[in-house]
């Protein structure tokens, strides 16, 4: 939780408008930010030092989950949506990061191999949106400016299940690439429940 209190002080320390304009978030309450994250709304309070869905109750978010929010509020750099798609590799230290990213899928693979259409499903549970280019693909959002594709490939008499994963060219103005892979992280482990 140390990390999480470092980046809260780093955040108050921060001009809040700044960050509101960066991340396409709302401010209210004079120290508090409302963001999408997936799809939830949730609830900044630099002043108390927590993250909450922002429902009708005060559901505090998981440590990951708060540490990935506190992340994107503290990276995001309010640069436009490029609108091209790149992989992993082509992002900054994606390198020397990417061969642990088919190992990241895997889990995916083996659940959704046969039933490209379950998947797609499941990804609009987490807020994702269908991407027409492709037969099982969708677009989930973990923030607003953050968007992530993802193109399942069902197996075949031919070949084997695969899924494709991009992000938006702007992508590391808005996440590290470490951030990045535990964002994989997180969307695997929802798609898998």
């Amino acid at each position: 939780m140390d990390i999480c209190n470092k980046m809260f002080e780093e955040l108050a320390g921060r001009d809040i408008d700044i960050i509101i304009n960066c991340t396409d978030s709302k401010r209210f309450n004079n120290k508090k930010i409302k963001l999408a994250f997936f799809e939830k709304e949730v609830v900044v309070d630099l002043d108390k030092k927590e993250i909450y869905c922002s429902k009708d109750k005060k559901e505090p978010l998981d440590t990951f989950s708060s540490s990935l929010v506190l992340h994107y509020l503290l990276n995001a750099k309010g640069t436009h949506l490029a609108a091209s798609w790149i992989s992993y590799r082509e992002l900054p230290g994606g390198l020397f990061y990417w061969q642990k990213i088919p190992e990241i899928l895997r889990p995916l693979i083996s659940k959704y191999e046969n039933n490209g259409e379950r998947f797609l499903k499941k990804t609009f549970e987490i807020g994702g949106e269908k991407y027409a280019s492709f037969k099982h693909s969708s677009i989930i959002h973990p923030f607003k400016m953050f968007p992530v594709l993802m193109i399942f490939d069902e197996k075949s008499s031919e070949f084997e299940a695969n899924i494709r994963v991009l992000f938006d060219g702007s992508a590391a103005d808005y996440l590290k690439t470490d951030v990045i892979k535990l964002i994989l992280t997180y969307i695997v482990k929802e798609l898998c429940k």
